[in-house]
């Protein structure tokens, strides 16, 4: 199948060059199946590294191999995807791509010789016979100005409403939470998230997993479901049913005892689908899960007995890395094997799709759920979070990766920066129902319960930084910055506001526009009867 390019978009941030592209038709996989090139001239400069095409490539990446090769100084360096800090999305067959790349890579800064200002890239089939973007000679060109790229302003780990109801999604890699050397790092982990649902994969135990978490949170009662094959659910409501679902044992069912806080009870679908080039068995397993939650919900012929209208969320590690249309037979009920598995069928309450959640970081501009840095795969999401729109409203979701978070976020939240890198080679994905439907509250505005003033993102920061902070009702605002002696350097916000969830950048300038030295600064708010400072290092 040949390639047809379209369009290319190159921008960036402080951390990555972003590259996307994508083609006029057919779908394709960008980790294999394709000898497809990127080739980035990173010193815009065509005497040097490999010529090809009216540039002087440094970076040769090759797709489908997953390899590349750095050209410098009359050399051939062969590279892996984590010398580039290599991040590509989506993971399944598609025709657009986005890609990223470490600004501060080797093959960028041609061995911390330059600072990657400009370039020029050239995407290819990797036969000359082919397509290749742009058609014509001498690359597509970039450059990266001098402005600061915005941090993304950090998501906070609590609940943006403090009843709603939080499930955390987790492949915990072998029995992790058993492991004495990992234990330490999953217990800080599901403590800082604090959650009320906790849907385990790649978890074989069946008698310890229950007392392990009851005794992070001896406060509560936990509730444990049978372990199927390895797939556990536990929960601080009360499990009232739990089934396998599909012949694989890939998948299962438990149904909580929320009718005080929902109204109804909840159900909980748990998956851990066939890994890697299996994409037959994922198929059959999707195809299969369909065709049971069709003839449950039509005719309440399934493992237990459920009330219409029911919300249900589906969680787990998937293992989406082949064809896209796995992922449509979960989200729209776009049955494949029809004749095996009955006809397609909308999988939620109102006859209409279910929502795929995508979640970023709580601190970084990605959305990747699982990363291995010595495989050749780059990272990419794995782990999904399905729920039904028809009777469920979101809270906060997110996925939460330590090393990305800044050093007084961790002390806050009692968490090391390696924990999560430690504890799995997935990433833990959170995502909280809200009940302020169920409160009378849907078309209000959710405020704060109190004032706040939050640690700056990031931290330490050069140029630019960001500053959140509440106000549960409107007030007078004002925000100043000081040096490490108390001399006023420059007044932020200074106005009536409206009651919020805020933010506001300082870009290092006083109020005169003019740069500051490097140094600790203080930050302080006033607003109403509320008063709060908090430290600051900015780093040149």
């Amino acid at each position: 199948m040949s390639a047809d390019f379209a369009d290319v978009k190159i921008t960036y941030d402080m951390e990555f060059l972003f590259i996307y592209f994508n083609f006029y038709a057919n779908e394709f996989l960008l980790q294999d199946w394709n000898n497809f090139h990127l080739l980035i001239d990173a010193d815009h400069d065509v005497s040097t590294g490999l010529a090809i095409d009216g540039i002087g490539a440094e970076l040769d990446w090759t797709f489908g191999s997953r390899t590349g090769v750095q050209y410098i100084n009359g050399n051939d360096n062969e590279l892996w995807q984590n010398d580039l800090t290599l991040r590509i999305g989506p993971t399944i067959t598609s025709q657009e791509f986005e890609i990223a790349i470490s600004r501060y890579c080797n093959a960028l800064t041609m061995n911390g010789s330059q600072v990657l200002v400009e370039g020029r890239v050239i995407i290819n089939s990797g036969n000359s016979t082919q397509d290749q973007v742009p058609d014509e000679s001498g690359g597509i060109y970039f450059s990266i100005g001098e402005d600061a790229v915005p941090f993304p302003v950090p998501i906070p780990l609590e609940r943006k409403y403090e009843d709603d109801i939080r499930i955390i999604s987790y492949n915990t890699w072998n029995d992790g939470i058993l492991d004495e050397g990992r234990q330490p790092r999953f217990k800080r982990i599901i403590q800082a998230l604090d959650p009320d649902v906790i849907a385990l994969q790649e978890h074989w135990d069946w008698d310890e997993i229950d007392d392990i978490i009851q005794s992070w949170f001896p406060q509560e009662e936990w509730y444990a479901s049978w372990t199927y094959r390895d797939l556990v659910i536990l929960s601080r409501f009360p499990i009232l049913e739990d089934a396998n679902m599909i012949s694989s044992e890939r998948t299962m069912a438990a149904l909580l005892d929320t009718e005080d806080e929902l109204g109804k009870n909840l159900l909980i679908f748990n998956s851990h689908l066939s890994c890697c080039a299996s994409n037959d068995d994922r198929q059959q397993q999707v195809d299969e899960f369909i065709s049971v939650w069709r003839d449950w919900i039509s005719d309440n012929e399934g493992p237990f007995e459920l009330e219409p209208e029911t919300p249900f969320v589906h969680v787990g590690d998937f293992n989406f890395v082949g064809y896209r249309q796995q992922v449509e037979t979960i989200r729209i009920g776009d049955i494949q094997n029809e004749a095996d598995y009955g006809p397609d069928f909308p999988p939620d309450w109102d006859d209409s799709d279910i929502i795929d959640v995508f979640s970023r970081h709580t601190h970084k501009r990605m959305g990747y759920t699982w990363r291995s840095d010595g495989s050749s795969f780059n990272p990419g999401k794995l782990d999904y979070v399905f729920y039904s729109d028809a009777t469920i409203d979101t809270g906060r979701h997110y996925t939460l990766n330590t090393l990305a978070m800044d050093e007084e976020t961790l002390m806050e939240t009692d968490l090391d920066a390696e924990d999560t890198n430690e504890a799995s080679d997935h990433l833990p994905r959170v995502f909280d129902i809200s009940l302020a439907a169920g409160l009378g509250t849907k078309n209000e505005p959710v405020l704060p319960s109190g004032f706040a003033l939050y640690p700056n993102y990031p931290n330490p920061f050069n140029p630019i930084t960001t500053l959140r902070y509440d106000l549960p009702e409107n007030a007078m605002v004002t925000i100043m910055i000081y040096d490490i002696m108390g001399r006023r350097i420059k007044t932020l916000v200074n106005i009536d506001q409206t009651a919020g969830y805020r933010s506001i950048q300082w870009d290092a300038t006083n109020d005169l526009g003019q740069p500051v030295s490097a140094g600790v600064y203080l930050y302080l708010i006033q607003a109403e009867e509320f008063r709060d400072t908090k430290k600051m290092v900015l780093m040149k």
